[in-house]
């Protein structure tokens, strides 16, 4: 017996030591995946092993060495099936699953899973589970995306002064009215959803004061195709058309995307300024209305060249046609408050926009562990022609023509074209996962700029208000990014980004040519601590970088009529922007977050009053510091069966502090609440009709130099599925009081001005789409390289 001991003794170390660890971590696209059974069988098909995947879709087995058949099952992923041949401890790392096919409108229908999904570095809305959301344009969409808010006819983060726009990872070059224009193509039928990314990591873009959100589509499963196509009219004062058709493909080796959108219709604003100059303050009111052809082309094609290597290529293209008329009437009062006169102005302005984006890249997976290398090439063209003619005459108090008070014909194009390359590695070790990467960008900005002055009523060449502006752009980066999991509770991610960048630009009027070189560190840092399966707290740093719009730093002088101009600053240095958010959330339902941000050397819009001239000059100056510090709740909750309701509370509070004494404007700071209910009802028992009711207000508040008043918007909206299993049917009404606007008041120089516009915000949409083909969809991401370049070219 003591010898049977003692050989047991002295084998147990060799048993030791021939015993073997396997780890590794499941995900889909987006997610950690949970709860999912994970069997290790021997070769002769026996189990060995089996377990469940915790919260954080990790497992792990101590096993002898030998080979294997590892094998997963998850009731919403395709099995995962591989056979090993283990020598040593082996770290798998990630292991993606595919999610399984399911029927678009059961997805709608039945799914049970929460709108909105939180992860270490972002939160996903699903936007296929919102009757509103599902049913309209991306603009839609992203107003309906919790954690996003509509100022001002934009979309903007809370708590971030804008937002950068992502479209499968690819970020969209417009902005305002264009970047508005574009979304509204795009049919959110075709949308899975969602990404909001409020402190992006280093492997992004530094450039941006605010986060990122990425639309992420739908696309065809393996073997199969589908065909999307929806038709939607809005009807606000005038009538506006959207068509939108999606083809995807998928057999063997190919995938193939085919999309296209056209918008055509008429859309009308409602601009009221009062400026109180001390002499002869004056109320202009100027009525727009906008005729737009948009039409948006999409093309995707993917081809696997071998087992590991797949190459293709992507364009996106858009070309935007617009019309508008304006009509303005400026009342001028005199120092007793009585009329004194009349401007009344007619203007016209024509705009022909095209942007062209062509990326080719290559994609290797180096080993079945997870390296990856991913290269981009890009090529952006974007031009813009433009033509304003502006003709203002002065009555006096009884409407008798005085004289010609402004009259003005103005010719613009402008010009941008960016080469692109991205490298993109990831690379999983035992120890963490890295991912490192470089970036290299090259841009020319050009603006041509031709004014003829027909105050005379023959065109007479303006020189001082004609240019040609040229700016050229380098920025060379390097990111380096590792996410390391010390235990079953806490991950850390940290990354560190550099930007070499180089700047140009050189006015031909002015004789004038300024330079910029800067080279800048933008680290950040990642930290989760999951206590339990009902609490995980995350804890993010990340610093930004903005640039000024391309446009922004153009000096010369534009006319909007002979009161109101404004003017580009070529001197505008870019701002640095520090955030810190701290969140907890608690089963996934209720999430609460306090936030600092720290902008430095911030430049922003001033609207400069000269009370001897009368006018209003709009220029823009390095000229602030701001901190912000916010508190935001967010609970989602299934009240019943059929009624599942998400509710948002923000607090903010803005500090500005003033830099250059030369702006003689106060700052204003003060506090901010915003507050949401978004509620989903389920009207049948067999879920064919749904309905959704929300609401947001938003409280007065002060941001810098301006004081906003409260606006607030109430939106219904329903969705039918017909008998026919693959037709949809919905129609809502949106800002039913035509709320969501705000005024907007300010003082420079001693003089009171306040501002408000009405855009169409108030509106009936229907909408109606049908899928044909075969509708078992997933999700596959493709990006962009030059994702900062092409956000800033308005």
């Amino acid at each position: 017996m003591k010898n049977i001991i003692l050989i047991f003794i002295i084998l147990i170390p060799f048993c030791s030591f021939s015993q073997v660890k396997v780890n590794g971590i499941l995900k889909d696209e987006t997610i950690l995946v949970a709860n999912a059974t994970v069997v290790l069988s021997d070769q002769n098909n026996q189990i060995i092993k089996k377990m469940a995947t915790g919260q954080d879709g990790s497992f792990e087995f101590v096993i002898p060495k030998g080979t294997y058949t590892l094998i997963i099952n998850h009731s919403d992923y395709e099995s995962f099936i591989k056979e090993f041949k283990i020598d040593e401890n082996l770290q798998l790392s990630y292991i993606f699953l595919e999610k399984k096919a399911t029927i678009l409108g059961e997805v709608v229908i039945k799914s049970s899973g929460n709108l909105v999904k939180r992860k270490l570095d972002k939160t996903i809305f699903s936007v296929q589970n919102s009757p509103i959301a599902s049913t309209g344009n991306a603009f839609d969409a992203l107003k309906r995306t919790p954690g996003l808010i509509l100022k001002n006819d934009q979309i903007t983060m809370l708590g971030k002064s804008g937002v950068k726009v992502m479209v499968e990872g690819k970020m969209v070059q417009l902005s305002g009215e264009d970047l508005k224009n574009f979304l509204a193509t795009l049919s959110a039928t075709d949308i899975k959803e969602i990404e909001i990314i409020a402190n992006p990591s280093s492997k992004y873009e530094a450039e941006g004061n605010s986060g990122i959100v990425n639309i992420i589509f739908k696309k065809s499963k393996k073997d199969s195709w589908s065909d999307n196509i929806s038709l939607t009219h809005i009807q606000a004062k005038f009538g506006k058309q959207t068509l939108n058709n999606n083809f995807s493909y998928r057999k063997n080796k190919v995938n193939l995307t085919l999309s296209a959108g056209y918008e055509d219709g008429m859309t009308n604003k409602d601009q009221r300024l009062e400026i109180s100059f001390k002499d002869e303050p004056l109320k202009l009111r100027t009525l727009q209305d906008f005729k737009d052809k948009v039409f948006s082309p999409r093309f995707l094609f993917d081809y696997d060249a071998s087992k590991n290597t797949k190459i293709g290529m992507q364009y996106t293209g858009s070309f935007v046609k617009t019309n508008a008329d304006d009509n303005s009437t400026t009342q001028i009062f005199n120092s007793n408050n009585e009329i004194n006169g009349y401007l009344i102005g007619k203007g016209k302005f024509n705009s022909n926009k095209n942007n062209h984006l062509l990326n080719f890249f290559v994609e290797n997976k180096l080993d079945t562990l997870g390296k990856k290398l991913v290269f981009n090439f890009d090529i952006l063209r974007y031009n813009q022609d433009m033509s304003n003619y502006i003709l203002s005459n002065r009555y006096d108090p009884n409407y008798n023509f005085s004289n010609i008070d402004f009259a003005n014909d103005t010719h613009t194009n402008q010009s941008i074209i960016n080469y692109n390359t991205k490298i993109d590695f990831d690379h999983p070790t035992k120890f963490a996962n890295f991912q490192y990467g470089t970036k290299i960008s090259f841009i020319n900005t050009e603006y041509n700029t031709i004014n003829y002055d027909l105050i005379t009523g023959s065109p007479v060449f303006n020189p001082g208000l004609s240019d040609n502006f040229n700016y050229q752009e380098n920025i060379q980066a390097l990111y380096a990014n590792g996410t390391k999991k010390i235990n079953d509770k806490i991950q850390i991610q940290l990354g560190l980004r550099t930007e070499y960048t180089l700047t140009k630009g050189e006015s031909k009027v002015l004789n004038q040519v300024n330079r910029n070189e800067y080279f800048k560190f933008f680290p950040t840092v990642f930290f989760s601590y999951q206590k339990n399966d009902d609490n995980m707290y995350v804890f993010n740093y990340g610093r930004r970088i903005e640039r000024p719009n391309y446009s922004s730093l153009n000096p010369l002088r534009y006319f909007v009529n002979s009161k109101i101009s404004s003017q580009g600053n070529p001197n505008l240095q870019p701002a640095y922007i520090d955030n810190f958010e701290f969140s907890h959330t608690y089963k996934n339902n209720l999430n609460s977050k306090l936030s600092f941000t720290a902008k430095t050397n911030a430049f922003g819009l001033i609207f400069d009053l000269d009370e001897a001239t009368q006018e209003q000059l709009v220029i823009q100056d390095n000229f602030y510091n701001n901190y912000i510090y916010s508190l935001t709740e967010n609970y989602q909750l299934a009240l019943f069966s059929w009624w599942k309701t998400d509710n948002t509370l923000f607090f903010n509070y803005s500090v500005s502090k003033k830099t250059n004494p030369d702006v003689n404007a106060p700052v204003r700071n003060g506090l901010e609440f915003y507050g949401s209910i978004n509620n989903v009802f389920t009207l049948d028992k067999a879920g064919k009709v749904l309905a959704e009711v929300n609401f947001w207000y938003d409280s007065p508040y002060n941001d810098n130099l301006y004081k906003y008043s409260q606006a607030s918007s109430i939106d219904l909206a329903f969705t039918y599925k017909s008998l026919y299993r693959n037709l949809n049917l919905s129609a809502g009404v949106f800002d039913i009081f035509n709320s969501s606007s705000r005024r907007m008041s300010s003082e420079v120089n001693n003089v009171q001005q306040n501002y408000i516009a009405y855009p169409s915000n108030r509106y009936f949409r229907i909408s109606l789409n049908y899928m044909f083909g075969n509708d078992k969809i997933t999700s596959q991401k493709r990006s962009y390289g030059n994702e900062e370049e092409r956000n800033r070219s308005n």
